[in-house]
């Protein structure tokens, strides 16, 4: 009920927070207005309380069992506290301005339920870079908007527990982005993105030129273990520049192999390193293709790019998001300086702005390892925004991603996250979020996640659209696969009775 009265501003006050005692507990991610001296302010709850002096938890339990007759029948036992974070004036928001006063609200100040209209007012807003991603949470009537400009230009983090809906937003942003012909180019480390139904997608199969690695990353693509010294500083020997420009780079690479065999200190190591290197030519040679030079031509401009990295080992798919990621932040820097130079010897493939966004994150970004993804995906978060190259990370385990990409994150959509190691984390990185709205991320539903930054007018909670176009991401209904191969079963053993013959 809009103008509903729900309580009075008490105790200590701060122009970014306050205290309410409130008619009711007051649910988090509720809205709300605050009649100050300084004009109406929007304040959002990020915490809530019910508090009982009868029923003390220092009681035993005869006496907690008898004191909830004697509170039940005191209607002034039971108290509603909330706090409130203060988001700024509400006519200001209204115009996507964010003030807020430099007095803080006076305890006695009223506190009413937020007005649809003012809602709809900050959230629901219109023109090309603005779509909309749900509905808020606790006002299903009032749908939220967030500006995709923003996203392209200052990164985004989406970070939720297994199971919570960030592939769900994903593929809701990437069919906006698609629809608006956009372009984006989507790691899928787990193959959840390749059968997204959309007119736009294009799926790149993983290739990479071994010309352009040096023989560490070249080892790690054809699994040569870490601890096989001799083998590695045999393949960094033979790996010339030689070998790399080669009109056959394979068979460069045996013949100089099979020179270090006479060699009597590598000539055990040679011999296992040259049948490593037989095995990857034959079994990938799909992925190790040394005519790949231009390691983009298989990207389109204006479509959703989906790179599927499902048969990758974790090393390989970490290589090759690193070398795809350097690639695609040079184009775009080609491109821009066309455009501000007019120079036109430049060759690029993506002539406008380009979305990159990399699944389990804390796998190709990790805060305690030094990787060539991680260098690139740094780069990329440093330098993007200036040449039209953003960034889209997700993530389960944020805690994991290094801070140092994760804070550059301009906007997050942060859904349920369960570990306290996250949720400290997320709160320590990132200003947006609030100790207090942190402490309720647990209690998050599927499909509801926090949004902040600057890609939303004020912090909104909010009920997620679902992307029926996602055809795959959602958890398996084990009972129902085995009901139906227990028919399939049944149907085959009935054929075969019918044709047995007396």
């Amino acid at each position: 009920m809009e103008n509903e009265l729900l309580g009075i501003v008490a105790g200590e006050s701060f122009p970014h927070q306050v205290g309410v005692i409130s008619t009711r507990a007051l649910e988090v991610g509720e809205y709300v207005e605050i009649k100050s001296r300084s004009g109406a302010l929007l304040g959002i709850v990020d915490s809530s309380a019910i508090r009982s002096r009868i029923i003390s938890p220092e009681k035993d339990f005869e006496t907690i069992f008898e004191a909830k007759r004697v509170s039940a029948k005191n209607p002034r036992d039971i108290s509603y506290f909330a706090s409130v974070r203060i988001l700024g004036l509400v006519d200001r928001l209204a115009l996507g301005v964010s003030q807020i006063p430099a007095t803080p609200p006076h305890p006695g100040c009223e506190v009413f339920r937020a007005s649809e209209e003012s809602l709809r007012k900050i959230f629901t807003k219109q023109g090309r870079e603005w779509v909309p991603v749900g509905s808020l949470a606790r006002m299903n009537n009032v749908q939220v908007s967030v500006n995709i400009n923003k996203l392209a230009s200052r990164h985004l983090g989406i970070l939720a527990a297994t199971g919570s809906g960030k592939s769900n937003l994903l593929a809701h942003i990437a069919k906006k982005v698609s629809e608006l012909n956009g372009t984006m180019v989507i790691f899928d480390y787990h193959g959840e993105y390749t059968d997204l139904s959309l007119q736009t997608k294009n799926v790149v199969p993983p290739k990479i030129s071994p010309r352009f690695l040096d023989s560490s990353e070249f080892a790690d693509l054809i699994d040569i273990r870490e601890s096989a010294d001799l083998q590695r500083d045999i393949l960094a020997q033979c790996m010339t520049q030689h070998v790399k420009e080669s009109d056959d780079f394979w068979k460069a690479l045996k013949e100089e192999i099979k020179s270090k065999m006479d060699e009597t200190k590598y000539k055990g190591s040679a011999a296992r390193l040259l049948e490593i290197v037989e095995r990857a030519e034959k079994k990938m040679g799909a992925i190790l293709d040394p005519s790949f030079e231009e390691p983009l031509k298989m990207m389109k401009p204006n479509r959703i790019n989906i790179v599927d990295m499902l048969e990758l080992t974790e090393r390989q798919a970490n290589i090759l998001l690193g070398y795809y990621l350097e690639e695609l932040l040079e184009d775009r820097k080609r491109a821009t300086r066309m455009t501000w130079q007019g120079n036109s010897d430049e060759r690029y493939t993506f002539a406008s702005p380009v979305i990159c966004a990399v699944e389990e994150a804390h796998t190709f970004i990790p805060v305690d390892q030094h990787t060539r993804a991680k260098r690139a995906a740094a780069k990329v978060a440093r330098e993007g925004r200036k040449f039209g190259l953003s960034l889209i990370i997700i993530s389960q385990r944020p805690s994991r991603i290094d801070q140092d990409v994760l804070s550059q994150m301009g906007s997050m959509a942060v859904m349920k996250i369960i570990q306290p190691a996250d949720q400290n984390y997320i709160s320590n990185v990132s200003e947006m979020l609030s100790r207090e709205l942190a402490n309720y991320l647990p209690s998050l539903n599927i499909g509801e996640s926090i949004l902040l930054g600057q890609w939303v007018s004020i912090p909104a909670l909010v009920k997620l659209q679902k992307v029926d176009e996602k055809l795959t991401g959602s958890d398996i209904n084990a009972v129902e696969k085995w009901h139906e191969e227990e028919k399939r079963m049944q149907i085959a053993v009935d054929k075969t009775s019918d044709l047995i013959v007396d």
